[in-house]
């Protein structure tokens, strides 16, 4: 059984479509089924909204409407997969630019996970698992060690406590660079994501902290106009070029249709203009 998951919310709902595009556009390996896991349709998860968990050691909300409600899905797929096959799990902002289903083949050398690294730490936007070795991963179990504070969030979604990890090349989950060797580009940047440029920003960002223990560094930015308040146009105009000529492909394949863009643009998750950019 082989499958990729596409975690997701509805706020991110049209990434997710285009992205499965994206991905089943390329395969050439059919065998291999693309599904979404969508919080908002987790009875799971509506159980846990305003609960409090640790953050970095901070106690935080879990809010259900945030841009990112989803991230914590993203350690279902080995349950789903009754915890048998492959699984590749990604987050709704990863396009496909070549076919992905070497994936499936890859050597993980014996380990659970492979993921790409970032910086000291595990990027898990993008993981292949060898479900059989994970039964330790189990929703209800993450999110009450999480509500009851035996587990960090940040650990968990940098599997430090995960041993089983196998490192991969950067092309497989290239952050905001698109380049000729990369397979799957992540607009990871939220606040420059082609798809909402110019709405009113509604993800909860990090507090940058406070300049010699004392002043905000939050109040410095805005004065200094670097704390925007609605989402900026991406820097690298070739993606946004490449994801305008992906969203209108899947509306010409029917993948898409005008009516969840229109939908998406009502509930302001998607930019108004964006039918002028794909017309």
């Amino acid at each position: 059984m082989k499958k990729v998951f596409i975690h997701t919310n509805n706020k991110q709902g049209i990434g997710a479509i285009i992205s499965k595009f994206s991905i089943e556009k390329n395969l050439t390996d059919k065998d291999i089924h693309v599904e979404y896991i969508n919080v908002d349709s987790l009875e799971i998860f509506k159980h846990f909204a305003g609960k409090t968990y640790l953050r970095n050691g901070k106690i935080v909300t879990y809010n259900p409407h945030d841009l990112q409600s989803f991230t914590l899905t993203r350690f279902m797929p080995a349950e789903l997969m009754h915890y048998s096959g492959r699984a590749v799990v990604i987050d709704p902002d990863i396009f496909s630019i070549k076919d992905i289903s070497s994936l499936f083949t890859m050597d993980l050398k014996g380990r659970a996970i492979a993921a790409c690294r970032k910086k000291d730490a595990w990027d898990t936007s993008m993981m292949v698992l060898d479900c059989e070795k994970l039964r330790h991963w189990s929703m209800s179990k993450i999110l009450s060690d999480l509500e009851t504070k035996k587990a960090d969030y940040a650990d968990i979604m940098t599997l430090k406590n995960e041993s089983s990890v196998l490192e991969m090349p950067r092309i497989w989950n290239n952050l905001d660079k698109l380049t000729d060797d990369t397979y799957l580009l992540h607009t990871t940047n939220r606040l420059t994501q082609p798809w909402k440029t110019g709405l009113k920003i509604d993800f909860t960002r990090n507090d940058p902290g406070k300049l010699f223990n004392i002043i905000p560094k939050k109040l410095l930015l805005k004065l200094a106009g670097k704390w925007p308040s609605r989402y900026q146009r991406h820097p690298d105009t070739k993606i946004e070029t490449f994801f305008f000529n992906l969203t209108k492909q899947a509306l010409h394949a029917g993948a898409l249709t005008k009516e969840d863009v229109q939908k998406a643009v009502d509930t302001n998750d998607v930019r108004p203009d964006i039918f002028q950019y794909i017309a």
